[in-house]
């Protein structure tokens, strides 16, 4: 049996023990989101970060033609880095082959918060059957991890949070946290309009008054690409078939 546990938002990670977890990071809106788009398009790695400070520190190791710098603040593109955190802009002619050094304001610490993990798969609506599928070939407890906004809970991870349990549910028997049930519970009110739960929560109505309702509308669209996101040595690869 498998354990299927949510952590609704990103302090229930602190100081908790993760050996012998798969965690599942989600971060809708829309770091996981972006990421998933960027493998999937053929960037070499994501290296996430914590701060701009770092990002930047971080991209000095490399010749500038290789790497991207990446990211936002309060939805916005930093200033002086390549790309922001909007997954249209994520184009195969863009990323293929570079090396993405992102930051982003919840996104890239709570993958890098659960780095100690047995595994860690960057899951979203876009890669959400095989972001299970391969958590479950796995054959470990599951944590699914809300990134959240602002330390705080988001309807839009929450939601792709029971919609993962639910699928995991399906494939495997399960002993269900009461995250995961709370997950499940609020997912199944949603459930035939993904688009209005992402488009409903707070952070994309912020999104769309600062020009990014488009992102929120793909987002929202459920196993676009089949990719799964792994985190490997401090980066983020694609998992090798």
């Amino acid at each position: 049996m498998v354990r299927i546990d949510v952590a609704l938002v990103p302090q229930e990670i602190e100081a908790r023990n993760l050996n012998g977890i798969t965690a599942i990071v989600i971060d809708v809106l829309r770091a996981s989101t972006t990421i998933a788009c960027a493998i999937s398009n053929g960037c070499d790695e994501v290296i996430p970060t914590i701060s701009v400070e770092e990002a930047v520190e971080i991209s000095r190791a490399y010749a500038r033609g290789d790497y991207l710098l990446c990211g936002e603040r309060r939805g916005e593109k930093v200033e002086g880095f390549d790309l922001g955190n909007s997954p249209l802009e994520y184009t195969e002619d863009r990323v293929a082959g570079k090396k993405i050094i992102m930051t982003t304001t919840n996104g890239t610490g709570a993958i890098r918060a659960v780095k100690a993990a047995d595994d860690v798969i960057v899951g979203s609506c876009w890669n959400l059957s095989a972001a299970c599928e391969r958590a479950v070939s796995l054959g470990k407890d599951i944590l699914i991890v809300c990134a959240g906004e602002g330390r705080r809970f988001a309807l839009e991870d929450a939601v792709c949070a029971g919609m993962m349990c639910e699928r995991i549910a399906s494939m495997v028997e399960a002993d269900e946290s009461d995250g995961c049930i709370a997950a499940r519970r609020l997912y199944t009110v949603f459930r035939d309009n993904i688009e209005a739960a992402l488009a409903g929560s707070e952070h994309a109505r912020y999104l769309a008054r600062i020009g990014f309702g488009d992102d929120v509308a793909a987002a929202a669209q459920v196993d676009r690409v089949s990719v799964v996101p792994v985190l490997h040595g401090g980066h983020i690869v694609r998992r090798a078939e």
